[in-house]
């Protein structure tokens, strides 16, 4: 009898801890999903660099097998002496790169997504990006570049959403 109480006990709290830890980004692309298995419950606008550290060990980023994770951080109101050093911004965006080369050319995304364009003046590539409502964005690069061809996912961003930005 004891052995069934802990054993419902338990599973009610995995499913109060599944409801509680939602997915913020519901329109991840199959194959691409890092939210809740690396991420969660980080976000943008909304955790600090302090609860990176917590979560993840580190506000500088990991590696995963395929794949470069960083984070970007809003400035607090100092704007002028903005630097890395021992604050605590906000939590801005979430990016991942592949480290390889990963072709989403034939993809077509869900409507879930708009299109919009942009670039990256460092590296020269312009890119389509996809984005959801939920701020999830997919920077595809849009022609043929020296290091990159069409089609190719440049990077994953993982922002606050449109109706939550500053």
């Amino acid at each position: 009898m004891t052995k069934r109480l802990v054993l419902f006990v338990g599973m009610l709290l995995a499913v109060d801890l599944n409801a509680a830890t939602t997915n913020l980004y519901p329109n991840e692309i199959k194959g691409f999903e890092f939210y809740a298995q690396y991420l969660a419950p980080l976000r943008p606008h909304q955790s600090d660099a302090k609860q990176v550290i917590q979560i993840l060990g580190s506000d500088q980023g990991f590696e995963l097998k395929d794949w470069k994770v960083f984070f970007l951080f809003s400035c607090s109101e100092d704007v002028i002496n903005c630097s890395h050093g021992p604050r605590n911004d906000p939590l801005d965006t979430i990016v991942i790169t592949p480290k390889h080369r990963v072709s989403m050319r034939h993809l077509k995304f869900p409507l879930a997504f708009s299109h919009s364009y942009g670039g990256v003046s460092e590296i020269n590539v312009t890119c389509d990006i996809y984005t959801d409502k939920f701020g999830l964005q997919y920077w595809i690069v849009s022609h043929d570049f020296q290091s990159y061809k069409k089609g190719d996912l440049l990077r994953i961003e993982y922002g606050p959403a449109p109706n939550e930005k500053e």
